[in-house]
Formats: C-alpha cells, structure tokens, sequence
C-alpha cells in the first residue's frame, strides 16, 4: 500500500466501529496526519452525532496539534449540507487543512461532488477513488438504499450439507454450531432489521435478537397476511417488543416483495437480513430482490427434507440465479460461503 491507501485503509476500520448505529447515515472514519505521523483520528459513532471528520478535527486539537498544513484522510467525501449536524466541509476549510484524500464520492446527490468542488474552491488539495472497491463495499447498505430507495437484502441460510434447512417435520433448531450462532447474532447486530415468515415465527418462536454477542438489536419484521400470529411468541412478549413489525394485507391482496422493502425505506431501515423459510427465500430469488447469501453450512446430511428453495421453481436453465463466490470461512465444524448476486441477474 502506498500512504493514501494505508490511511484510507485505516478509515475503514475506524468506520467499521459504527455498524449497526449510525443507520441510515453511513460509515465513516477519518484520520488527520501532520509530518508522518496521525496527529487525529475519529470515526461516525451514532445517527444524529458528530461526523468522523468532526470527531478526528477535535481528537487532533484535544492534544494541542495545529490543524494547519495536515492532510486529512475520509472513506467518503465529506457533507457539504445540512442535515442533523452542520456540514463537515465548512469546519475542514475553518482549520485550514491543506490537503484531504477522499476514498468515494458520496452517492447522495445532495453531496456528490459537491464537497470536493467546495474543497478545491478554498484551495485545498483533493484526491479520491483510494480503495474504492473496499470503500464500496463498506458502505453497501448506504449506497443501496441513497440510490435505489430501498434496503440492502441478504439471505442468511443455515443448512446441512446436502442442502436442507429442516426436516419435512419443520424441526430445524439446530443445524449449525455454537460459533455459526454467534456470528448470526453478529450479523443481526449490523443490519437494521432481520425478516421471517409466519411459518418460522409459528415453528420456530424465534427471538430474532442479538445474545451472543455485544450489538443493536435489529427490528424484527415478519410477513403474517392475515395477522393471525397467536400473541404468546417471544416477538410479542420480550423486553423488545416495540421492534417488532408485522406485515398483513388486511383486504387479503398478495403482499408484494418490492411494495414491503419501499415501506421500510420510509422508516429509513437500510439493510434486511432475511432468516427465513422456504417459502420467504424463494420468494426472494423468484423475484431477484436479494443483494447477497450466506450460506452456514454443517458438515450433516438430511437427506430427505426442507430446501431453501424449495418454492423456487423455473422452466429453462437461463433463468437460474447466478451467484460469485466472494468470501468463504470455517465457523467451528461448520463453513460459511458468502455469495454475491452476479450482475447477470441484475
């Protein structure tokens, strides 16, 4: 890595420190270097608080260094409106900060380009497009819902090795491993809200909360038509009650996929982890809504039950969902395969 890409790297991970509470803001972190070395660092710790370039501007001024002549280093390009908190840009100018190395254009279109123009105006120095990729990646749930208006959507599959979530039983609990759970209740943790069908909810009884780990609880949002879900399940009982969403259709017309993910954007939810069953995953390909999979993966045969896909079903094999391989990792006894959704089907 060269020095634009070390820092902006660091960024990141700064950012990273965010998820799961700065939605629907996205993830931000900054570092403010003077002769060599990182005289600030800060990152955007929760909606409705100071930015990251913020947060590193008063960390670097907490220990007495002169702001003058620095570089200052942010995955996405800083505000230049103002929304919740005043904008970064005006604050960056204030402290005369020569340069700012920027990693991605910020897609909201009250943004893009416009902090970096408003930068050069003031005679600072402006590179971006460092580590786009990973800053992409990043901030995906942001970028999905700015642009597209809806949230980002991931399907989470537990399932044996030959392919199955549960016996013909419906009996499912559980597949996978200890260390599969926790990194489950990890990925709960980040999303906004995790989405089940009413069968899952009257089989299962899930909590759909974050235990293992330390995180936010996501909203819990299931798919009941006709809303006859009895009101003894755990989503109705717990102390996170006022986080669950039913979604009914009350004159008995089809719920549509497209229409529900719309209606979460309005209540600025930004990603959609989808837990399951059969029925909601199919759904969920047949109608190409979904961004990416994981696939938790046990080292068990079933044989005989429960596919994910089971009510997926297509005529010609052009019409198959293409998935890329973008990341695969052991869990305990279990592996983990993490696709994307290819651009064919896009």
């Amino acid at each position: 890595m060269n020095n634009n890409e070390y820092y902006i790297n660091e960024c990141i991970k700064l950012a990273k420190n965010g998820a799961g509470f700065v939605s629907p803001n996205p993830l931000v972190g900054c570092v403010i270097t003077k002769n060599g070395k990182i005289i600030g660092e800060g990152y955007h710790k929760k909606y409705g608080s100071p930015h990251a370039e913020v947060n590193a501007i008063n960390n670097a001024k907490n220990k007495k260094h002169n702001l003058k002549n620095s570089t200052l280093y942010v995955n996405l390009e800083p505000c230049s409106h103002y929304g919740k908190t005043p904008p970064c840009i005006d604050l960056v100018i204030k402290e005369k900060i020569s340069k700012v190395v920027i990693g991605i254009k910020d897609p909201n279109p009250e943004v893009n380009g416009k902090g970096i123009r408003l930068l050069k105006k003031a005679g600072i120095k402006v590179e971006y497009g460092i580590l786009k990729n990973k800053c992409y990646e990043l901030n995906r749930f942001f970028i999905k819902y700015i642009t597209k208006k809806i949230p980002y959507v991931t399907l989470k599959i537990a399932q044996s090795f030959d392919g199955k979530i549960a016996l013909n039983n419906n009996k499912s609990k559980y597949i996978t491993c200890n260390e599969s759970l926790k990194f489950v209740h990890k990925l709960r943790s980040v999303y906004d809200a995790v989405l089940i069908g009413k069968n899952t909810a009257l089989i299962d009884n899930p909590s759909l909360t974050v235990r293992l780990v330390k995180g936010r609880n996501p909203y819990r949002i299931v798919i009941d038509k006709n809303s006859k879900l009895p009101e003894h399940l755990k989503i109705f009982t717990d102390k996170n009650s006022d986080k669950t969403i039913i979604i009914n259709s009350p004159k008995n017309k089809k719920i549509l996929l497209m229409n529900i993910l719309k209606a979460l954007y309005k209540l600025n939810i930004t990603s959609v982890l989808v837990e399951g069953g059969a029925n909601i995953f199919s759904q969920f390909a047949e109608q190409n809504l979904f961004d990416d999979i994981y696939f938790v993966i046990a080292p068990k045969i079933i044989g005989d039950g429960i596919s994910a896909f089971r009510d997926f079903k297509i005529t010609t094999l052009s019409k198959t969902k293409n998935l890329l391989l973008y990341n695969l990792f052991l869990s305990g006894d279990d592996i983990i395969l993490h696709y994307k959704k290819s651009d064919i089907n896009k």
